[in-house]
């Protein structure tokens, strides 16, 4: 019997014929998409001499065939992590707590008529609901695990101090004066930019508001990150620091920030059919994302051999970035139509953007539209790890926007108001939470009556990667691998390229969960800046936490440009920026 199992013995022999068989078999893309494979016959099928027929379906598992799981031989050690509902839960409760306890804070002090205590308020707001969440902890794992190769042991680095202790820069330098300076340039740069709230611009604007210290900050904290550290103390590999930025957090955030931008300008010349355009420009958004996410960790860390250095703490680098693509994109969602709700209540083009993005988001996650695109145009379909990944994704990431905006509400009751601003914002809230969960229910519902198309895919395989041997090394391949394991005998480049090739292209892998620390970036991420394009798009600061009944972009003391202190008469301020 054929057996793909990974091997305990390392110096165990892959034979490349059972490899190409097993990476050949006839494959149910339904276990690509859902929690259980749908049972097989016990006899394998053969191989299909065109390409393999496979029908998708939507598993996490690997694809079981027959009574066989076709896993990586003993060479392939990378995985992708797929995220958990319960650890996107626990998260997504941490993250509503860091919320409601700034905004609270935040409400509170806004009523505070003397600046210096409405600016400690808002020091301090901004410290819990983004400085410290984003930049002490979750930020800065992230970008210690790019630079060092670190991951947070235990709930206190996840959850509250991060990788941020003496203890763990003492272990990276060797060094007790060089640990204290690290952690002074952190707390320096942290304190900076927690108090641009305190740049005086005039009698009549007085103090900046989100579009102004937003960017401020990210700049901030990126001129330290890239300039200042890597220079007093040196990451494993600079190159790869140097490039990681926008490949992982930088292009989903720019993103966002152009999809909620670009839509406001697109809703005000479309009109109704900005609504169709929304479901595809999202789409786009994290396929694109996800294949930038893909090729750079493929390009920069696979195929240069990176984890010779690192080891693999940095294999969960495209698992996490994938899902806060997906989590970036439902918190885009979220907050245009509610955003858009709040300002024009009587405008109900989102009906229609609702019912078109769930007929379109079914498909697409089906794959009924890549189907309809192959026998329509002749576009070639394939899919790869990185797709199914994010397609596994999207069962858990469309829910932490909506906790952070329940925490909106909820700090909105606490200081007295309605937890929404009208009875659109709380049907359009409705809508989308019903629509979301319909969605995965149509999904895994059609993955379980097995009504999804059926696909020829001429994967990329063992074969093709022997065809490349002689025009690489001048020599048969017979000469470069004998007849022993292809981890033994490929030479370094091809070992690599054949990683490279399994992690993208072997589709009949298992994904294990992502660790619980990696959650965080990717939940409370979306969440702050689904709570941030809220307060941006949404009528300012003070019509977001319910001071201002009046949503619109004019007044100075809205929060979104200039940010006086509220006054009592007028609390969104003036007529004019």
């Amino acid at each position: 019997m054929l057996n793909c199992a990974p091997d305990d013995d390392e110096d165990s022999v892959v034979d490349l014929d059972d490899m190409d068989e097993c990476l050949h078999k006839d494959a149910n893309v339904a276990d690509i998409l859902t929690a259980e494979a749908p049972s097989h016959s016990s006899k394998p099928a053969p191989p299909q001499s065109e390409g393999d027929i496979a029908t998708p379906s939507l598993s996490t598992g690997a694809l079981a065939i027959g009574n066989t799981s076709c896993r990586r031989p003993s060479l392939t050690t990378f995985q992708l992590h797929r995220p958990s509902c319960p650890r996107m839960f626990i998260c997504s409760v941490v993250g509503f707590v860091y919320i409601f306890l700034g905004l609270l804070l935040l409400g509170l002090g806004s009523r505070l008529q003397h600046n210096i205590g409405n600016l400690c308020s808002r020091i301090l707001a901004w410290a819990i609901v983004f400085q410290y969440p984003f930049y002490f902890t979750s930020g800065s794992n992230v970008r210690n695990l790019i630079m060092y190769g670190m991951q947070p042991e235990g709930i206190g680095e996840i959850f509250v101090y991060g990788t941020w202790t003496y203890q763990r820069f003492f272990e990276l330098t060797k060094s007790s004066v060089k640990a204290y300076q690290l952690l002074f340039f952190k707390l320096v740069a942290f304190f900076v930019s927690s108090t641009l709230h305190c740049i005086y611009l005039g009698e009549k604007y007085q103090f900046p508001g989100y579009v102004l210290i937003y960017p401020a900050v990210l700049i901030s904290h990126m001129a330290l990150t890239n300039t200042v550290i890597p220079k007093l103390w040196q990451p494993i590999d600079a190159e790869f620091h140097r490039k990681s930025g926008p490949p992982t957090m930088g292009a989903a955030m720019v993103g966002f920030f152009v999809l909620t931008v670009g839509f406001g300008l697109a809703k005000r010349h479309l009109g109704l059919w900005a609504g169709a355009i929304l479901p595809l420009v999202l789409s786009a958004y994290e396929n694109i994302g996800c294949r930038i996410a893909g090729q750079f960790f493929l390009k920069q860390f696979v195929e240069k051999g990176l984890h010779k250095k690192f080891g693999m703490t940095l294999e969960i680098l495209p698992s996490l970035t994938i899902t806060y693509l997906h989590c970036m994109s439902q918190g885009a969602r979220l907050c245009i139509l509610v955003a858009r709700a709040a300002w024009d209540p009587d405008d109900h083009w989102w009906m229609f953007t609702l019912g078109f993005g769930l007929v379109f988001n079914v498909s697409s996650r089906t794959l009924w539209i890549c189907r309809c695109t192959q026998l329509l145009c002749g576009v070639y379909w394939r899919m790869d790890n990185f797709q199914r990944l994010l397609a596994q994704a999207k069962f858990q990431g469309g829910y932490p926007p909506f906790v952070a905006l329940f925490g909106v509400g909820a700090v909105r009751a606490a200081l007295g108001h309605p937890w929404v601003p009208n009875s659109t914002v709380a049907i359009v809230i409705v809508g989308l939470v019903v629509v979301t969960i319909l969605e995965d229910i149509l999904v895994l519902a059609l993955g379980y009556f097995n009504a999804l198309p059926v696909f020829r895919m001429d994967e990329p395989d063992a074969e093709a990667l022997r065809a490349t041997a002689p025009a690489k090394f001048g020599a048969d391949w017979d000469q470069v691998v004998p007849e022993h394991s292809i981890a033994a005998r490929l030479s370094e480049t091809m070992d690599l390229q054949f990683l490279a090739w399994d992690l993208q292209h072997n589709l009949r892998v298992d994904f294990p969960e992502l660790p619980l620390w990696a959650h965080v970036p990717a939940v409370m991420f979306s969440q702050f800046n689904t709570v941030m394009c809220l307060i941006i798009f949404g009528g300012g600061i003070n019509f977001v936490l319910g001071f201002c009944s009046e949503p619109g972009y004019g007044g100075v003391g809205r929060g979104i440009l200039w940010w006086p202190p509220m006054e009592e008469v007028r609390p969104c301020g003036g007529e004019d920026f």
